[in-house]
């Protein structure tokens, strides 16, 4: 029987769970399984997709770890074996690029970039009964964007013309011109200029004007219609939830929206919580319409009560489903406060920590260890904070003042009450910290 003391088989299991990356679709090394959430989060956003089909905007949000990457991955998997959502392009913000800045133009170079990669395997199999007819089209597609991304980013080229110099990120690139390299051409101009606008100073940005961008972007989602059943397809933007900047978000969220409405696809992209509520709110929703909310799942109580499927199905998935008892289960899965990434955290640790100590199995003393370590961080905490924190717990309001408890480490989370209205709690590791406060704050009183 597999047991943790036995660091063959810790290792087995942490090389199954991966708290930073989303849940993937089949068993992969380093990666933490998909399970299905039993809530209705995805059968409602099918809907919006299915009902207008290449006009649907919609705004995915929730808190940060809570499975916005994971359920648009699934979404994505569904959509390539059934098309009921036209052909879906997975657009990742995080692939090359750090999104804390990234502006509307670095999206929209993103969708370019992922587009084309969707798009290039056509190439290698001219032969395909679907492609007959189509290929030529899609190379005088590429060719043109190449030759107009050339001049936008002043691209050099050499004495013979075969090679073009770029400059991005205080470095060149040689690019071939080649007629059997301008697929991976394009690919890597389009991967080192989004990078490049996410990462740069403003000053240093090439400034690409998102219009002729959208325009090069429509090119290849018509090509994409006649390819693939003469349905729209569904764009699902990634990791934009990731943006930090004020400033940037206001850009992709609302200046941005005209670009995004010109589109000649459904589009489906994450947005960060804290700028879908106070002063941009009005904004955003009179654009997008009300965000589809991702909440936390539902969570028992540390001692007492049933434990919903998903949370054992990770373990399960992970190789632990005999190494963590009931009891042990349900102290992660309460101190995760129903957001997942926690959750996977505390499975890693649990597990750490139960091998260090020797035992076969995850005791709840291992659990209490690794929940233990995760409060710790809520001693950077300031007074103001836990005054914050404990004001908005008590008036049931004031999300929007309450920003910044949303982010990691979690004091606050915002669940979805059974009367639809949200709800605002203290997230189980931040109850401690909050009531020591307390405590001291009444023996100053």
């Amino acid at each position: 029987m597999p047991s943790l003391a036995n660091l063959d088989d810790l290792r087995s299991v942490l090389g199954r769970l991966n708290a930073e990356r989303p849940a993937v679709q089949r068993a992969e090394l380093g990666r933490t399984l998909y399970e299905v959430r039993g809530d209705d989060f995805l059968k409602r956003l099918d809907l919006d997709l299915r009902t207008r089909q290449g006009k649907a905007r919609v705004l995915v949000t929730g808190q940060i770890g809570v499975g916005k990457s994971s359920e648009l991955g699934h979404c994505f998997s569904i959509g390539k074996t059934n098309r009921t959502i036209g052909f879906p392009v997975y657009c990742d913000l995080e692939k090359q690029e750090s999104p804390e800045r990234c502006n509307a133009t670095g999206v929209l170079l993103t969708m370019l970039r992922d587009c084309w990669a969707a798009l290039d395997f056509n190439l290698r199999d001219p032969d395909h009964p679907a492609n007959r007819g189509l290929v030529p089209e899609l190379i005088s597609i590429r060719d043109e964007i190449l030759s107009r991304l050339i001049d936008h980013f002043s691209g050099r080229k050499t004495p013979h013309g075969d090679e073009v110099v770029f400059r991005f990120g205080g470095m060149d690139f040689v690019v071939s011109l080649l007629e059997h390299r301008k697929s991976a051409a394009l690919a890597l101009i389009l991967g080192k200029a989004s990078q490049h606008e996410a990462v740069s100073e403003p000053a240093e940005r090439f400034g690409v004007a998102p219009d002729t961008l959208v325009i090069l972007l429509n090119q290849m989602l018509r090509w994409m219609r006649k390819r693939f059943g003469y349905r729209p397809p569904t764009l699902l933007v990634d990791h934009v939830d990731k943006i930090r900047d004020s400033s940037a978000a206001e850009d992709v969220l609302v200046r941005a929206f005209t670009h995004w409405e010109r589109i000649e696809a459904s589009i489906v992209m994450t947005a960060p919580y804290e700028f879908t509520l106070g002063e941009l709110r009005n904004s955003v929703e009179s654009r997008w319409g009300p965000s589809r909310i991702l909440y936390p799942l539902d969570i028992p109580e540390s001692d007492r009560g049933a434990v919903l499927p998903i949370f054992k199905n990770i373990a399960k998935s992970a190789g632990l489903g005999n190494l963590v008892p009931i009891d042990s289960l349900r102290l992660t899965a309460h101190y995760s406060g129903g957001i997942l990434r926690p959750y996977v955290q505390l499975l890693i640790e649990s597990a750490k920590e139960a091998h260090f100590l020797g035992h076969d199995v995850i005791e709840p003393t291992d659990a209490l260890s690794a929940i233990h370590a995760l409060e710790r961080a809520y001693q950077d905490y300031s007074m103001a904070d836990f005054s914050l924190l404990e004001e908005v717990t008590s008036s049931g309001t004031g999300l929007r003042s309450a920003v910044t408890l949303l982010r990691s480490p979690i004091g606050l989370i915002v669940r979805q009450g059974h009367d639809g209205e949200q709800q605002l709690e203290v997230h189980p590791l931040a109850r401690r910290a909050l009531e020591r406060y307390q405590r001291k704050a009444g023996a100053v009183a």
